[in-house]
């Protein structure tokens, strides 16, 4: 089976050296350019032949990803950004699980400093009917079919700072244009809070829970929602929101233990004890909180 990595990058010079050193192994590195201006290209071709700068960036992450894996001649697809790299030993964990996967596997997914860790489709199968779908936050248009436990690592790179509004632009975009939207009333409601603008996340929440499915990410917004609510000293409704992250999932270490912040010292005592026992099974990004 060969392997594709997939890439699209800009003003990457600070990180790509160190993604693309991990990537030794795979079949064959593409990477698309959306429009560089340090030595990002410089640095890409040290490693690879296949750097194109063909794509004309228009804030849809989806058609860029979906724009280099059209030149992938790989069975398999390697999706990786230029603030990550493959941690040692995993390439063959992955060379491994596409000898019998279906269509997607899941790969662990975790910050440099482990303060999160969760899985997500990294690789999958090189087939017209599979793509990325949305414009940010974007996800592929199937399930995970397998799993395995390479890993990937993030870091954050500087190139986020050169453009910072973007995600919260392209998401106000969507949801102005798709009302009907879930997901990305979640990921906008983020970005208010990111921006300590509560009232606001607290807006797009109450709108994004009708339409949400998804239990782990119901969960993650009902604990964003406590915080926002906190921050907003209203806590008893803090509390009830809280308290609703916890009915989504009794698992979830870090709303269990905002409870606790949110009590009275005897239940707060009695909640850190239940958070003890929290396994995160279930939890859409395990951040690591003090117990």
């Amino acid at each position: 089976m060969k392997l594709s990595a997939c890439m699209i990058v800009k003003n990457e010079e600070a990180m790509l050296e160190h993604c693309l050193r991990s990537l030794e192994g795979v079949d064959e590195i593409i990477i698309c350019d959306t429009g560089s201006t340090d030595k990002t290209i410089e640095i890409a071709k040290r490693y690879t032949s296949q750097v194109f700068s063909d794509f004309v960036w228009c804030d849809d992450f989806a058609a860029a990803r979906n724009h280099a894996i059209g030149k992938a001649t790989g069975d398999w697809i390697l999706t990786i950004d230029a603030d990550e790299a493959v941690a040692p030993g995993s390439l063959a964990l992955i060379r491994e699980a596409i000898q019998t996967a279906d269509k997607a596997i899941e790969c662990r997914v975790k910050s440099v400093d482990s303060s999160q860790v969760f899985y997500n489709i990294r690789v999958y199968k090189n087939t017209p009917e599979i793509k990325w779908v949305k414009p940010i936050h974007n996800h592929l248009n199937v399930a995970a079919t397998d799993r395995c436990e390479a890993m990937i690592v993030f870091g954050y790179s500087p190139a986020h700072t050169q453009d910072p509004d973007r995600a919260f632009r392209i998401l106000k975009k969507y949801v102005e244009e798709h009302p009907e939207a879930g997901r990305e009333r979640y990921y906008l409601a983020r970005e208010y809070w990111y921006r300590k603008q509560y009232n606001q996340a607290v807006t797009e929440l109450d709108s994004y829970f009708p339409k949400a499915s998804y239990i782990p990410e119901r969960a993650d917004a009902y604990l964003m929602k406590a915080r926002c609510l906190w921050a907003l000293r209203r806590g008893e409704e803090a509390r009830t929101a809280c308290m609703y992250a916890i009915l989504n999932n009794a698992n979830f270490k870090e709303a269990v233990s905002f409870m606790a912040e949110l009590s009275w010292t005897d239940n707060a005592d009695a909640w850190r004890r239940f958070a003890q026992q929290c396994t995160n099974e279930g939890v859409l990004f395990a951040r690591t909180v003090a117990t």
